[in-house]
């Protein structure tokens, strides 16, 4: 699917449009913002109108770095676009899109699903170009446009560089290839500001979220399978008390993570839906993917998520010994 001419074809369908409304997942990460505005800036550059769709807040840290996104369309407004097109979402029930638009409908226009995640089941009737191998969305449309020889506007290069260091953990992860690190050198000789993105993302988080991410680890931290599963539910009271938003958990999970020994570090809290899990795993032998698969979720096999229908109670016990097994 990532061919050097599915790529060529991929920014020949991008440019081909005229007005694009661009989408994303559910509570966006560095990487979805990203590739969002990454896109969105490199087809204004071009002389297209572009609009990037997110429903509600984006994370207190990327304030500082985007902004210019709509919450809200008529149909009137949406009916003027000829071309609908979502960056990193593999799930149709994680879509962030307009509530007029179904998926149903959605496939029936000139819908381009661009994407990152293996198995990937957005299936737009006109273009797919989903590459599992890349590490993250924004570095996919580096390399879409390298391969159509396209130079990547200057605009684009910040929020393109913070979706590849957002998804990599800052070229910590193993899926940072050496690839990466040349699409990521493209970007800085573009003139990606790495000092800015840098102070957004790992430098900037508020006092009170300080004080809650303490209290967290004092006194909900959890271990399992001999101290190789780490986890902790996140009490709706606790969050509350700091006046946390849960939609800036993005590296929340770091913090078990980073403990000597474990291999796998869970969050779980209350949401929309019901339990929302997020897991991570350091080790490749303990994919945690096909964990959150087999509770209907998904993501990539070291980072991946689910929402589980049930009490928390509940969750913690499946969960947690579907992860176990993973050692046995």
């Amino acid at each position: 699917m990532n061919s050097p001419n599915r790529m060529l074809q991929a920014a020949k369908v991008l440019q081909e449009s005229e007005k694009v409304l661009i989408f994303t997942h559910q509570r966006p990460d560095g990487d979805a913002l990203g590739s969002s505005f990454g896109l969105k800036y490199f087809l204004e550059n071009t002389g297209k109108t572009a609009v990037v769709f997110i429903p509600g807040a984006i994370p207190h840290r990327h304030t500082k770095l985007f902004a210019g996104f709509i919450s809200e369309i008529t149909q009137e407004e949406f009916n003027t676009f000829d071309t609908f097109v979502s960056v990193d979402c593999a799930n149709p029930d994680r879509l962030g899109k307009p509530e007029l638009l179904s998926i149903d409908e959605l496939r029936q226009k000139r819908y381009i699903n661009i994407d990152h995640h293996k198995g990937n089941s957005m299936e737009s009737g006109f273009f797919n170009l989903v590459s599992g191998e890349t590490a993250s969305c924004s570095e996919l449309l580096v390399k879409i446009f390298c391969a159509a020889k396209i130079e990547i506007p200057e605009i684009c290069a910040t929020p393109l560089l913070t979706g590849m260091m957002t998804d990599t953990g800052c070229f910590r992860f193993s899926n940072t290839s050496a690839d990466t690190m040349r699409n990521a050198a493209i970007l800085l000789e573009r003139g990606a500001e790495l000092e800015k993105i840098v102070n957004a993302l790992f430098f900037s988080k508020p006092l009170n979220q300080v004080r809650f991410e303490n209290e967290l680890m004092r006194d909900h931290l959890k271990f399992a399978a001999e101290g190789r599963i780490a986890y902790a539910f996140i009490p709706p009271e606790l969050a509350k008390k700091y006046d946390f938003n849960i939609k800036e958990d993005e590296g929340l999970i770091d913090l078990l993570r980073e403990i000597d020994g474990v291999v796998i570090a869970m969050l779980l809290y209350t949401g929309p839906g019901g339990i929302k899990i997020s897991m991570r795993s350091k080790d490749s032998a303990f994919p945690v993917g096909p964990v959150a698969r087999f509770f209907n979720g998904g993501g990539h096999e070291l980072a991946a998520g689910a929402t589980f229908d049930g009490s928390a109670g509940e969750a913690e016990i499946a969960v947690v010994d579907k992860l176990a097994q993973l050692f046995e």
